[in-house]
């Protein structure tokens, strides 16, 4: 019944953007720009992952488009965002396709370098039958981002699959807000926190951050995300799997319950659900309208292989919070 609540009412936040914009992809929202790397995704599916020093043979090998930052401006784009990404890639093949897949999800790619002598980012990911997953991620492009001085409009979302002091200059030079997606986990990346107005973490990442053992539902994760917010102002958005996503700000908390469904590759998931908040945040909705929404996105992602292919449209978003 909550579950059914939450998704009623961001139907209802959605559809009053829209009859007040009118359609969202022709809203003012303000532009999301993609701080942010950019690889070639190697899927091996596997009927369990490999422990320490085991070997186990792929069913099937797939080669998609990914990385966090290429697959969260996809999210966005796909949500209705106006996006433009700044990232690298390698004067190479694999370069060439990462720009014009991009640029093919109508994401602004001008602000993407070629450097030479350095391969495009690489990862290996192995997904097993349950959908769970292990990442061994190659940077090549995407270590030598240079830093930015000059100040991008609108929103502005960076990961950590980038040169940390890239992502300080970006935010030092913002205009807008600016999101944080703290992922993958590195402890440096605590110096970000105070210049961050809206913090997401999955629940493995802010045990991390936060040096507790482990987050293991809604409670602990809105005690621990309060206790690691660096200014009154912050806002951290906490994922949960199948538990949903909680929010922290000023002096509430809210939780979202997730959209039940059977996994089938939950990669890029996480991205699915920080791009689909940056899109719907930039269209001023509000946090308790943002969340179940966002989770639905991150819901259907689970649905196909891979992450770029997976990313939802807006209309099946809303198609599947209506049902």
């Amino acid at each position: 019944m909550a579950a059914r609540a939450w998704r009623l009412r961001a139907l209802a936040a959605t559809l009053a953007i829209v009859f007040k914009r009118g359609h969202w992809w022709e809203n003012d929202a303000m532009d999301v720009h993609i701080l942010g790397s950019i690889n070639v995704d190697t899927i091996l599916s596997v009927d369990a992952l490999p422990t320490a020093g085991e070997t186990v043979l792929a069913a099937q090998v797939t080669r998609l488009p990914g990385g966090k930052g290429a697959n969260q401006a996809v999210a966005a784009a796909r949500m209705g965002a106006r996006v433009t990404m700044t990232g690298a890639v390698g004067a190479d093949a694999d370069g060439d396709w990462m720009r014009a897949v991009l640029k093919g999800e109508e994401v602004d790619v001008r602000g993407i370098a070629t450097l030479a002598g350095v391969p495009t980012g690489a990862a290996m990911i192995a997904v097993d039958a349950a959908g769970e997953n292990q990442i061994i991620v190659a940077p090549g492009a995407n270590a030598l981002l240079a830093p930015e001085t000059a100040p991008k409009p609108g929103l502005i979302l960076a990961q950590l699959e980038i040169p940390l002091d890239t992502i300080a200059s970006a935010f030092a030079a913002s205009a807008g807000p600016r999101l944080l997606n703290a992922a993958p986990f590195i402890p440096a990346a605590c110096a970000l926190f105070a210049h961050t107005d809206l913090l997401i973490v999955n629940q493995h990442e802010l045990a991390g951050y936060a040096d507790v053992p482990a987050i293991s539902g809604p409670a602990e994760a809105i005690a621990a995300a309060r206790a690691l917010r660096a200014h009154p102002q912050q806002q951290i958005v906490v994922t949960l799997g199948g538990q949903g996503a909680v929010a922290v700000f000023g002096d509430a908390a809210i939780h979202a319950p997730a959209l039940s469904v059977t996994p089938r590759d939950t990669v890029g998931a996480g991205d699915c659900f920080c791009g689909a908040m940056a899109a719907l945040i930039a269209e001023e909705m509000d946090l308790a309208a943002v969340l179940p929404l966002a989770n639905a996105a991150a819901a259907l992602c689970t649905q196909t292989v891979g992450a770029i292919p997976a990313m939802p449209a807006r209309a099946a978003v809303m198609a599947a919070l209506a049902g």
